[in-house]
């Protein structure tokens, strides 16, 4: 099931945070999670079975368009489709609310994200040079991808 999220305790963040902590190397905290999903023009939905949450993505939309801040996937439950089941889910929400595109950003070396952005429809729109820093490395460039959603 997908819901989109508004209200939640305390413990649904740090599920959150966790999930997040488990698919980047910069987790966000519980709080910023819930500041974040409780801003004027975010929205918060979320992929669960049973209470479990399977995936969730996070997004702005502004004058017709819409920006995915982050999307992750519990590790136990990757590759069997949660993140793209939210994808679809996103784009029609947004061709009802006459959003013409989705924007986000994503590592260059972030093969499975990047098959992932591919396969739901996303396209090239440029490079943001080392965008994203890493831990005892160079920092790596970003792909920014589009979704036309005509």
């Amino acid at each position: 099931m997908i819901r989109r999220v508004a209200e939640a305790d305390t413990e649904f963040w740090m599920r959150l945070a966790g999930i997040h902590a488990a698919s980047f190397e910069h987790g966000w905290s519980a709080d910023e999670f819930r500041v974040m999903s409780n801003a004027t023009h975010n929205r918060l939905y979320v992929a669960e079975s049973d209470g479990v949450i399977l995936s969730f993505i996070l997004l702005t939309v502004v004058a017709g368009e819409g920006e995915i801040l982050t999307i992750a996937t519990a590790p136990d439950h990757r590759g069997r489709g949660h993140a793209g089941g939210l994808l679809k889910h996103v784009a029609e929400n947004l061709v009802a609310e006459n959003a013409d595109s989705v924007f986000l950003e994503v590592a260059v070396d972030n093969a499975e994200a990047l098959a992932l952005y591919s396969r739901a429809g996303f396209r090239s729109a440029g490079v943001r040079k080392a965008y994203y820093s890493r831990t005892g490395a160079p920092a790596v460039d970003a792909h920014i991808l589009r979704l036309a959603l005509d």
